[in-house]
């Protein structure tokens, strides 16, 4: 018993000496800890995007000044913000004190404990923004001994301190883009901008910092290995996940493979083809292992302040209604005295970069060059998937460079690359007589064509709701900018609204197209047809904007009986994001609705318009039809490579039917159709160019290419005969419509629906032979009447097209405001169809009746009427609408459902409204 306490005591004090020394350790150790203070200021740079400032005086840069501590410091932050929105200092992963953020023209302090070792990104803000330019990194070292490992040539793992190192690199992998900062074994921090080149000597010690904003990326280094962090693993390549993420790693320049240049670059090939990748240069030893510098947001652009650097401007992808491509520095743009009037354009000069962002949007796209000065080097530029991210491409030839989404295609961003030896601002390529090619084919097109002009007519109205036709005003106001242009072939050029205007000088035009007011082709009091339709129209208004919600989108509900307004659905709980294509339930109690910019489906309830389920589906989903067997939902998502399933009486996505091959290009299905016996499910796939015919639980039937196999011909929507004997597909891009046959999808014929069109002097002629003058400019929707007798094609150029099903002939064209997108069938009282078509950039319903006599001649289809759009005192609604009353119209869907196959598994109550033959649609035709 002695023994054993004499032992406990022993053990107590053996304790306290080791509780003592731990206390001596600590105190010294907090003794060594240091407080280190940094000012920054948050600065504008020349190209809107925003950065930090070592204090007040000094530039902002890209990413942010390198903080470097030791575990264990305090870090103080003092941020004063000199920029136009809410900004803050976070570093997620480290303790703060609290992450408020500074309003414009504040200042606020920021304190955090380094307590863990590591690299961590600071940022501005949380909501996207940061990837404008608001983030930097902050590295945690130990506190003692090394701070890093490499492996040598014989594979052996050295040791590195601070003082061992040659250069530091930090890059950002943002977007599709890097951003780098080189630092000198001295501490001398110099920002490489965008893309840039590194370069180093032959076994210099290099240590990269390597961080992540967004969406995750692969780093990938050639010819180099480094350890795994806190591992003696040895890798190459290092994923990093979506949010914030990091990696530092430390090689001996050229070990095991000597002098060269590496390619460093994310190991997606979509991110890579983009722009993200880089050449790290290894010089022999002798050498001066520069780096070079990549575009600068204050280089050479419009209002840049250093000409002699290359510059860079750079277009946020946004959800935002006409500013999809949207300039960094576009509410600036719009207030210059160049008058440019859209925030989608800008300018630069032979050299610089573009660099686009996907900081303001929910859904995937991709970054594609529509048109493009002829002979332009690396044209065109198309990213082969879509997916959350950006891109960057540096413009060398003069001319104009038109960027769309193919996800998306009305998404705009132009640039104009400017030789500053002309005068004016260059359309084409001076060298090439400033003509342009387009991404369908066409090249050498002159700038001073009709097409052309039309072209840019498209993209001032599109990218500027002020150009928009609002009929409650009963003027169209359409303003263009008063921009000195230079066009090809002509020593005059000015566009006006009846033809060439006179020059400025030599070949140059002012751009001041439609300046002044337009008579509205129709008013808000424009008759309402005479005849009542069946039921109700939904309308996607997928541009209105209410005040309980940030996205933009409303489903605007008209009643037939008397056609006024009685619905807006805005769904403000779910921030419904661009709700875009819409189809109801087998009994019409449940609208199916799709969010075009956002990765969700919306289940409402018809008659009340409340939310009862909102469901991932998947990116950027597009239409939703069900099927007529058994009411299951058929998904197309646009973003991705196939068609999501919902069973029939459940929420959730069962599986997806592929609509490409493993290993494949993705198809990026659109606006499908499905058979009216329900086994087959039939895509506009818009990245292959194709048509595929699938059967309704999978399976690839067949695949055919439309637009006589033109390059981005962009099939783009599905109509198909109520018998499936035949498909109609709308070829956006060709100006077509392929018909194919039903049972095995061959193509049929090709209807060119531009042929009476001369682009070069925009005369009309009966070129077709077909005993009429008719165009159809960029179809999109193409359904077939549910009894078979005509296909009316939506044309986003202005036009209505009647096609005859018997001859697969135009038979009649109808005009259309600007925009015209969406097109479907509902049942007219008495019997026949309405075909209600609606239009993105005005802001009322338009109502086709294809056939008034009832006998079967389509050559006497007309407009019955139209219906306002706009909100009334009378309209029921779930939001307040706050801007864009009426605009954006897409998808477009009656209820209820006549089309053969679904029209039969109607509720009695629907069917009472109906005549016989509208119930039966196929036992109609002649």
């Amino acid at each position: 018993m002695k023994e054993q306490i004499i032992g406990f005591k022993k053990r107590i004090a053996a304790l306290a000496v080791f509780m003592l020394l731990a206390a001596a350790l600590l105190s010294s150790s907090m003794a060594m800890a240091a407080v280190h203070s940094f000012s920054f200021t948050a600065k504008t740079l020349p190209n809107g995007q925003l950065g930090y400032a070592s204090g007040s005086d000094a530039e902002a840069v890209i990413p942010g000044p390198a903080l470097f501590v030791k575990q264990g410091d305090t870090v103080q932050v003092t941020l004063t913000n000199t920029t136009a929105v809410d900004v803050g200092f976070n570093v997620p992963g480290l303790v703060m004190n609290h992450s408020a953020k500074a309003k414009p023209g504040e200042t606020k302090s920021y304190t955090l404990r380094a307590n863990k070792t590591g690299t961590y990104v600071y940022r501005g803000n949380d909501n996207g923004k940061e990837l404008l330019g608001l983030f930097g990194a902050l590295i945690v070292d130990k506190r003692n001994g090394p701070v890093d490992s490499f492996v040598d040539d014989n594979g052996s793992i050295v040791p590195v301190t601070q003082a061992d190192l040659d250069k530091q690199f930090v890059l950002f992998m943002v977007g599709s883009t890097f951003w780098g900062t080189e630092i000198s074994a001295d501490g001398v921090q110099k920002p490489l901008w965008a893309a840039p080149d590194l370069g180093a000597v032959e076994n210099d010690l290099v240590r990269f910092h390597v961080l992540s904003v967004g969406p995750g990326h692969t780093f990938h280094l050639h010819a180099h290995r480094w350890l795994k962090t806190d591992t003696t693993t040895v890798i190459d390549t290092k994923l990093l996940s979506d949010g914030t993420d990091t990696h530092s790693f430390t090689i001996k320049a050229g070990s095991g493979v000597g002098p060269g240049d590496w390619q460093f670059h994310c190991h997606l090939i979509a991110h890579m083809e983009a722009g993200m990748h880089g050449s790290f240069r290894v010089d022999p030893v002798g050498g001066d292992g520069h780096s070079i510098v990549g575009a600068s947001p204050y280089g050479n652009i419009l209002l840049g302040a250093r000409p002699s650097e290359p510059g860079l401007v750079t277009l946020e992808v946004s959800d935002e209604p006409a500013s999809w491509f949207r300039s960094a520095r576009g509410d600036a743009i719009v207030g210059l005295p160049f008058d440019i009037k859209t925030k989608s354009l800008e300018v630069i000069y032979p050299g610089s970069s573009v660099n686009f962002i996907m900081s303001d949007t929910n859904g995937v796209h991709t970054i594609s060059t529509l048109l493009w000065p002829t002979g332009a080097h690396h044209m065109p530029f198309d990213q082969s998937s879509a997916y959350r991210g950006g891109g960057i491409v540096k413009l060398t030839t003069p001319g104009l460079y038109v960027f769309t989404c193919k996800v998306h295609p009305y998404m705009f961003g132009a640039v104009i690359v400017d030789d500053p030896e002309t005068e004016g601002l260059d359309l084409g390529n001076p060298a090439m007589d400033y003509k342009i090619d387009l991404v369908t084919g066409i090249s050498g097109l002159p700038t001073s064509s009709d097409l052309a002009v039309r072209l840019l007519k498209t993209f001032f109205i599109a990218t500027s709701p002020a150009n928009w036709q609002d009929y409650s005003t009963g003027v169209w106001n359409v303003r263009f900018p008063n921009l000195p242009v230079r066009i090809s072939g002509l020593p005059y050029g000015g566009i006006t609204d009846g033809g060439i205007a006179a020059p400025l000088s030599d070949n140059s035009l002012q751009l001041n197209i439609y300046n002044a007011p337009l008579p509205m082709p129709g008013s808000i009091e424009t008759p309402h047809p005479a005849t009542p339709g069946v039921g109700e129209v939904w309308v996607n208004t997928q541009f209105e904007k209410t005040a309980g919600k940030y996205k933009p989108g409303t489903t605007t509900v008209v009643d037939t009986a008397n056609w006024t307004v009685k619905r807006k659905v805005a769904l403000p709980e779910i921030n419904n994001n661009n709700p875009h294509n819409m189809w109801p339930s087998r009994d019409q109690s449940v609208i199916y609705q799709t969010q075009w910019f956002d990765t969700k489906l919306s289940m409402i309830d018809r008659e009340t318009g409340a939310l009862i389920k909102n469901i991932r589906v998947g990116d950027t989903p597009s239409h939703v039809v069900t099927l007529p067997t058994n009411d299951d939902l058929t998904i197309a998502i646009n973003g991705e490579n196939g068609i999501a399933i919902i069973p029939a009486g459940t929420t959730n996505v069962s599986k997806m039917l592929p609509t490409q091959a493993h290993g494949h290009t993705s198809a990026n299905p659109h606006g499908h159709w499905v058979s009216a016996d329900g086994t087959k499910i039939v895509t506009p796939n818009i990245n292959t160019n194709d048509i595929g015919v699938y059967g309704s639980s999978g399976g690839i039937l067949a695949r055919t290419p439309t637009g006589n196999n033109a390059p981005g011909a962009h099939p783009i929507a599905i109509g198909m005969m109520p018998d499936s004997s035949k498909i109609y597909a709308a070829n956006l891009l060709h100006h077509s419509l392929s018909v194919l046959d039903g049972a095995t999808g061959a193509l049929l014929k090709t209807i060119n629906l531009i042929a009476d069109y001369n682009p070069i002097d925009g005369s009309f002629a009966d070129n077709d032979g077909n005993g009429m003058i008719a165009v159809g400019v960029l179809p999109i929707q193409t359904p077939v009447s549910p009894d078979g007798k005509a296909v009316v094609i939506a044309s986003t150029g202005g036009q209505i097209v009647i096609v005859d099903t018997k001859t697969d002939k135009i038979v009649a064209m109808l005009p259309c405001d600007p925009g015209c997108h969406g097109a479907n069938f509902g049942a007219k009282q008495g019997g026949g169809y309405y075909a209600y078509v609606t239009t993105k950039f005005g802001n009322r319903l338009t109502v086709v009746d294809v056939d008034p006599d009832g006998n079967g001649d389509l050559s006497k289809a007309k407009i019955a009427g139209y219906v306002s759009l706009v909100d009334t005192a009378s309209t029921a609604k779930d939001d307040t609408v706050s801007g864009l009353p009426g605009f954006g119209g897409q998808g477009v869907l009656a209820v209820p459902n006549v089309y053969n196959g679904w029209v039969q598994n109607l509720p009695d109550e629907w069917k009472a409204g109906l005549t016989a033959a509208q119930r039966n649609p196929v036992g109609t035709g002649d």
